[in-house]
């Protein structure tokens, strides 16, 4: 796939695809406001443990700080080492009292840190709790800066099914080049790149992608059901639409998703996985999080 970027003088930068489908030549161009794209999610950064403890261990001392803790004692855990504390007191139920405040206070700055990052916890299958990338909340918080690639497509298909335009993605976003990252489920987002970033530095992951699709398809077609499915070491697309009897798909919560993979760099259609995560595919199997 060819791409042409360019600035313009009025601070828009201009991208221009260009690739072969099937013998023919596509196109598709949009324009981005410079400031947009240099600013979009920019309080997005890699989770840090470490900057997670001294975080909350700072919000631990400010609360201890405005507290009375006459006749009591807290043992705090050696810097950088993982919390519980532990409160001593002469009365047991002071002890738990207190413990049981503090406590709270260490997952509310844990809290605070992760949804600054754009980060949460999530319980997979089997039983683990995770910290991982909020999709979710990227997507929702990338809408307005994606209008001007939503109008360009608007434009090039005034009328369309959902299979027409998630194919059209799929076809322009399994060509920009892909970027590996880690474990799915125990992403630092070393490698996550928030969608407007994917599309300025025409590379991407697994999830970048998919969140980037199902952005655009979410400003489309707004009633569309839409999933993310994790799988080991990957990330794919559940679409709510009409399926036909080749799709591979997914059904969640008594609603059957026909699946897409935007990863590339195999072409492959909507309703196509690769066989080695199919096993993963099974209803109380597969991690899913609406989108």
């Amino acid at each position: 796939m060819q791409l042409q970027r360019s600035s313009s003088q009025d601070g828009e930068l201009q991208f221009h695809y260009r690739w072969q489908q099937q013998g023919q030549t596509v196109d598709f161009s949009f324009q981005l406001p410079e400031q947009s794209v240099q600013q979009h999610l920019s309080s997005f950064r890699r989770y840090s443990p470490q900057l997670a403890n001294t975080l909350m261990r700072q919000a631990l001392q400010q609360e201890l700080g405005r507290r009375n803790t006459a006749g009591m004692q807290v043992e705090l855990p050696p810097t950088g080492s993982p919390f519980p504390l532990k409160v001593k007191a002469r009365r047991a139920a002071d002890a738990r009292e207190l413990q049981q405040q503090l406590t709270a206070q260490l997952q509310q700055a844990r809290q605070d840190y992760l949804h600054q990052i754009y980060h949460t916890e999530l319980r997979l299958q089997p039983n683990r709790q995770v910290i991982m990338v909020d999709h979710q909340r990227i997507l929702a918080d990338s809408l307005q800066d994606l209008l001007p690639v939503a109008a360009a497509l608007q434009q090039k298909f005034p009328y369309t099914t959902t299979r027409e335009i998630s194919q059209f993605l799929l076809d322009w976003l399994q060509r920009i080049p892909y970027q590996s990252l880690n474990e799915r489920s125990q992403s630092s987002a070393a490698g996550f790149l928030p969608p407007l970033q994917l599309i300025q530095q025409h590379r991407g992951d697994c999830d970048s992608k998919v969140v980037l699709m199902a952005a655009l398809l979410r400003l489309l077609l707004p009633d569309v059901p839409l999933v993310i499915v994790y799988l080991p070491n990957h990330a794919v697309l559940g679409i709510g639409m009409q399926s036909q009897s080749s799709d591979q798909q997914l059904r969640l919560d008594g609603q059957n998703f026909v699946l897409a993979d935007p990863t590339g760099p195999a072409l492959q259609p909507v309703g196509e996985i690769t066989a080695r995560y199919q096993l993963y595919l099974q209803p109380g199997i597969a991690n899913y999080r609406r989108l």
